[in-house]
């Protein structure tokens, strides 16, 4: 089970939201903040959802999709740790999340945060 190349440089990447959630229990104390729901690896590659853990800063995807080998899977792209910042490196993600090869400019702007 891997992660498509362009995800893998700098996230950590936990099997499903369940083991996400279970490796640190702030994580299932906190609210979190959607970031796109539409992110596309490529063209016609997979979709992921994008979530901010206010509890923990972190900026995770987690792969869309039913029966398939890598769905649910989560990465943590980077940390920060306000919703201000977050904002200030995501400008614009609205527009960017549902054409193609989003996930490339997600996980540029995520490089801005602190590696995970």
């Amino acid at each position: 089970m891997t992660a498509p190349r362009e995800l893998t440089g700098r996230a950590n990447r936990y099997q499903s939201l369940r083991n996400f959630y279970l490796a640190d229990r702030r994580r299932r104390a906190s609210r979190e903040d959607d970031i796109g729901l539409w992110w596309r690896v490529g063209v016609h590659g997979p979709l992921y959802r994008a979530a901010w853990v206010r509890g923990t800063g972190e900026l995770y995807v987690t792969r869309l999709g039913r029966f398939r080998r890598q769905a649910g899977e989560v990465l943590v792209l980077g940390r920060v740790p306000d919703r201000s910042r977050l904002d200030e490196v995501l400008q614009g993600w609205q527009e960017a999340c549902p054409t193609p090869d989003s996930m490339a400019w997600l996980r540029r702007r995520a490089e801005r945060l602190t590696a995970a």
